[in-house]
């Protein structure tokens, strides 16, 4: 943070990036565990567990990354210049706390924020930097750009690395998935069934609703896709999904519906966005 040369000077400007970068933090349900005088360490998936954790942080980084370079533009007429490196790892640590009576810190142990501190360290100014444990958890929710091999410290073999262009708000796990091929559908004739019964109703004009309630993991999203394959251009099919961290979002699946009728990326700006809608 090139500028004012006197620490309260600076005081001002690295306070307003610290609650920019916390909102975006809390926003994906992480905890913000350290402050390293010019920046932070946050947690995703401790001490609150979610299944998916490193998209979380992915998404959290990007959105630090769209607020900082908000700030930036009003901290130019002041001839400050603010430029925030980003890295994310994922591994296995320990976390709890640390310390004694007089100080007391909540913290994660281990190499894994080793790797992420040289992601940061290695990245480019403005950009978010994964490794490769991250990139597998997270590829295809994202726009990735590979930026080759980097040497770590204490580690026999070097890491690779990943930078993060952009999110792909509009994909299902499923989505991604199906890039790889599914598995043949097996059972759930009768759910089927029940299903294509409705839509043969409603499409002699009898309107239906359908709930399909299960437990995660138990296949809604795969019998979805069946039924659509099954209806195929027998009717529209239109599609909203809402995410585990978009209870913060209000209307999030109807948000979604729009941005996939409308074909609106993730990046697009107003000016793309427009034209868009308009069509």
């Amino acid at each position: 943070l090139p500028g004012p040369p006197d620490p309260e000077g600076a005081h001002g400007p690295l306070t307003r990036a610290f609650d920019s970068m916390l909102a975006e933090v809390h926003r994906y349900e992480g905890t913000v565990n350290q402050f390293l005088g010019d920046g932070i360490m946050a947690i995703f998936g401790a001490p609150i567990a979610h299944e998916d954790h490193a998209v979380r942080g992915v998404h959290a980084a990007l959105g630090i990354a769209r607020a900082l370079e908000a700030y930036q533009a009003e901290l130019l007429p002041r001839g400050i210049r603010f430029r925030a490196r980003q890295g994310l790892n994922t591994r296995l640590v320990v976390v709890g706390s640390i310390g004694s009576d007089l100080r007391m810190d909540y913290t994660a142990v281990g190499d894994a924020t080793n790797v992420a501190a040289r992601m940061q360290q290695g990245g480019a100014p403005g950009r978010v930097t994964i490794s490769e444990a991250t990139y597998r958890l997270v590829r295809g929710y994202f726009e990735t750009r590979p930026l080759g091999q980097m040497e770590v410290r204490a580690r026999a073999t070097p890491s690779g690395r990943w930078e993060v262009v952009a999110g792909q708000e509009t994909r299902t796990r499923l989505e991604i998935a199906a890039e790889d091929g599914l598995t043949p559908f097996v059972g759930r004739e009768r759910e089927l069934g029940l299903l294509l019964e409705a839509f043969g109703r409603a499409r002699d004009g009898a309107g239906q609703v359908a709930f399909l309630v299960a437990e995660a993991g138990m296949g809604k999203s795969r019998l979805l896709a069946e039924l659509r394959r099954r209806i195929g251009g027998e009717a529209a099919w239109h599609e909203g999904d809402c995410l585990s961290f978009g209870r913060a979002m209000p209307f999030h699946p109807l948000v979604d519906l729009l941005r996939r009728e409308l074909a609106i990326e993730a990046g697009d700006t107003e000016a793309a966005v427009a034209p868009k809608v308009h069509r």
